[in-house]
């Protein structure tokens, strides 16, 4: 059957050029244009939530129209203060999913962390690559993946993506608290990238909007051992039930990064529906590996720099796609053939994402 469309968002801000001076570009949408996003849907869609999509893939139902839902990957404070508001006026469900470790704390996903670090090492004329693996030996940790970077990956953006999917989160974690005890990361900055405080994820299910899990820390199943990817799931599964007071179903994969191992534990972990960030579905199990795609703010601008609804168009219909495979290895080292892509289709980079 026919799959809805399922929008995939991360921070949503009131000023884009401000915001993006201090964080990673890709994760912002501003309210204006996330307005333009969902007027633009909405005369071509039914808003849909979740459960109802899920309804309809259990029971092979066709929808009645062309269906679209909403979320909102990570678990900022900002989705609260300025998303909700908006989607409450116009009437448009959509889905939460939390980073459960962080939500009623004053940390930062370890993604901004690290590239805020990067940023003032790079202003501070540092090799980046030198000082992060160095930070890596200096804590025990093996280094390989990031000394052997090439010259044009010593940048803030691909070094981090670099590291994040090479090398443990806990190594990672540890590395970059001993840089920061060197390098102080503005207040200001972090505070702004805040996450949610448990009332406001309350608020927003008690408004309609489905929240689901996320991961306990937002690392990278695939690069953790089976046990961390397994301790992941369940803890942030339990923490977000213990707190809501309901069964939780839905999972979003962090940065859509998924194989048949991690899938499996996901079935495991009790969760019914499980999200990607691209069209690459497992055959063994379809509602675990469902596609959406992640949009920011110049996702569908054209030359001139305005919102294009041609160019919306086209990634909705992923005519982009056609002309890319997923650059991300979904069948894993011991399973070549497990998966089964959606025919034509296949990320872009941007909109893939590398922290989704």
């Amino acid at each position: 059957m026919d799959l809805p469309f399922i929008a995939g968002y991360h921070r949503v801000v009131t000023n884009f050029d401000r915001s993006k001076r201090s964080t990673i570009p890709a994760m912002l949408v501003s309210t204006a244009m996330l307005e333009r996003h969902l007027d633009w849907l909405s005369k071509r869609f039914s808003f849909i939530s979740l459960d109802d999509i899920a309804l309809h893939l259990q029971t092979g139902r066709r929808f009645r129209r062309a269906s679209a839902a909403i979320t909102f990957d990570d678990g900022y404070s900002d989705v609260y203060h300025y998303a909700f508001p908006l989607l409450k006026r116009k009437g448009i469900p959509a889905a939460l999913f939390v980073v459960t470790g962080l939500a009623g704390t004053e940390g930062v996903q370890i993604f901004d962390r690290f590239y805020s670090l990067l940023r003032l090492l790079q202003k501070k004329g540092v090799p980046l690559a030198k000082t992060i693996a160095g930070a890596l030996r200096a804590n025990g940790f093996d280094a390989l993946p990031i000394e052997s970077v090439r010259p044009g990956d010593d940048e803030p953006f691909r070094l981090m993506t670099i590291a994040l999917n090479g090398i443990p989160q806990a190594h990672l974690r540890t590395a970059l608290e001993s840089l920061e005890q060197c390098v102080a990361l503005p207040a200001d900055e972090l505070a702004e990238m805040g996450p949610l405080t448990w009332e406001m994820v309350r608020a927003m299910h008690r408004g309609g909007m489905i929240i689901g899990s996320h991961t306990a820390s937002h690392c990278l199943l695939p690069t953790e051992t089976l046990e961390r990817a397994r301790w992941e799931l369940v803890t942030s599964k339990r923490t977000l039930e213990t707190e809501l007071g309901v069964q939780v179903n839905h999972f979003a994969y962090p940065d859509g990064r998924f194989n048949a191992a991690i899938v499996k534990a996901v079935d495991s972990a009790g969760y019914r529906f499980a999200y990607g960030n691209c069209q690459f579905r497992d055959r063994d199990f379809p509602l675990l590996t469902i596609p959406r795609k992640m949009l920011w703010e110049r996702s569908c601008l054209n030359v001139l720099g305005n919102f294009s609804p041609s160019v919306m168009n086209c990634l909705v219909h992923s005519v982009f796609d056609r002309k890319r495979n997923c650059d991300h290895d979904h069948k894993g080292p011991a399973d070549s053939s497990h998966g089964l892509r959606v025919e034509g289709s296949g990320p872009l980079s941007e909109q893939h994402g590398t922290i989704a």
